[in-house]
C-alpha cells in the first residue's frame, strides 16, 4: 500500500496523537479471562510513534531527519480530502513555521529527505 499524503513532525512530537479527526487507523486491544474469553476491549487512538511502528509495514518506517538543529519524522499517510482527514493535518500546521507539521506529496517528501538526511 502507498500513502498519498506525507508530513513532518518534530520528533519531540511524535508522542502526541494523531488529530481526533484521523480515526483509520485506531485499533482495538483486549484483556482475556482465564477461560480465553474476551474480558475488555479497549480502543487506542495512537500516537505518532505507535502509527508509524504498527504501520511501517504497510507505508515504511519513519524517516527521521534534522533542518536548523530540530530533528522531525517523515510519515506516510494514505487519507481521505472527502472525510476531512487531510484537513485534520492542515489544522495541525496552521500558525507554525514549516517544516512543522508540514503536507507534503512524494516527490517534495523524498526531496525534504535528500536535503535534511
Amino acid at each position: 500500500m502507498r500513502g498519498n499524503v506525507y508530513i513532518s513532525i518534530p520528533a519531540s512530537d511524535k508522542d502526541n496523537a494523531l488529530p481526533s479527526g484521523i480515526t483509520r487507523y485506531d485499533w482495538n486491544t483486549y484483556t482475556y479471562d482465564d477461560d480465553g474469553a474476551i474480558d475488555t476491549t479497549t480502543l487506542v487512538h495512537p500516537t505518532w510513534a505507535e502509527y508509524g511502528e504498527k504501520y511501517k509495514a504497510d507505508f515504511g518506517a519513519p524517516v527521521s531527519v534534522t533542518k536548523d538543529d530540530v530533528d522531525y519524522i517523515v510519515y506516510e499517510l494514505e487519507l481521505s480530502w472527502l472525510d476531512s482527514e487531510i484537513s485534520a493535518l492542515v489544522a495541525l500546521g496552521a500558525g507554525v513555521s514549516a517544516p512543522s507539521y508540514t503536507l507534503y506529496n512524494a516527490s517534495e517528501a523524498r526531496q525534504f529527505i535528500i536535503d535534511n538526511s
